[in-house]
């Protein structure tokens, strides 16, 4: 068996990652650069996806592109999928980090937040991967990378079009794993717990946060974008050739623990 060199595990490969911008998406992407692959960036803000394309220079990344595009549109992703493939040549890894949530109990979420979480988060992860997988079915088959969450695998409170949305990621995951398998394409998923991004940092100044992280995280902590993009790499790669329908959790173990507390431990 042919060893693989870990420093460039994406080589020559072009890895489309949505969402790039934000906390996620941009480590994933300086990651994968990193280890040879041609980032193409695909992100609704353009501030946020210039800055990251000038970091991935600075970096030595390869040739990276930025394009400009709302997930939640299936023809401009169709057609920005398009001209990204024709521009790299061709579609080998989509990993989907485009995303959004709400903080709302079920009773005060107006159906129009309800429909952009869903919007976002299930119709444009499908319509990212129909996209790709178009491209990829064409040529030798590809990796798609789904983040969902640990509110893809339990239900969580004050968040239920988060939840739904992640929910049907993971449903997504595991019916195109077996829909695509004939083109070799794999299908995975991610489920992040707790991670430290712009979007959650103000949680971090919070001390009561902090313990309860200690208390219910078997790891007794948050993890990292590192630590997600570290997961995002090894089911792009060859390192899980075998591995489709999927779905991993990054969460320092939360999903495993979900015991009793306040004293009821052993009772």
């Amino acid at each position: 068996m042919a060893k693989v060199r870990a420093e460039m595990l994406l080589e020559d490969r072009v890895a489309i990652i949505t969402g790039a911008g934000g906390g996620l998406g941009r480590e994933i992407c300086l990651l994968f650069a990193a280890r040879g692959a041609r980032i193409v960036a695909f992100d609704r803000a353009s501030e946020a996806g210039n800055a990251l394309i000038d970091d991935l220079q600075e970096a030595g990344a390869r040739n990276p592109l930025l394009m400009t595009g709302d997930v939640r549109s299936s023809a401009e992703v169709a057609a920005s999928f398009d001209q990204l493939a024709n521009r790299a040549g061709r579609i080998d890894i989509l990993v989907n980090c485009a995303g959004v949530r709400e903080m709302k109990a079920a009773l005060d979420l107006p159906a129009f937040e309800w429909d952009d979480v869903i919007a976002i988060n299930l119709s444009g992860t499908f319509y990212c991967c129909q996209a790709a997988a178009r491209w990829m079915s064409r040529n030798s088959g590809g990796a798609i990378v789904n983040i969902s969450s640990v509110a893809g695998v339990i239900g969580l409170p004050r968040r239920p079009a988060y939840t739904a949305s992640k929910h049907g990621v993971v449903g997504l995951t595991k019916n195109l794993a077996k829909d695509l398998a004939q083109f070799n394409i794999r299908v995975n998923a991610i489920a992040p717990g707790t991670i430290r991004t712009p979007l959650t940092e103000s949680h971090f100044h919070d001390e009561a946060y902090l313990r309860s992280l200690s208390q219910v995280v078997p790891l007794g902590t948050a993890g990292t974008p590192q630590d997600v993009a570290q997961a995002a790499l090894f089911l792009a790669s060859d390192m899980s050739s075998f591995v489709t329908g999927v779905v991993l959790p990054v969460d320092g173990g939360w999903l495993a623990e979900k015991g009793y507390r306040y004293g009821m431990e052993g009772k």
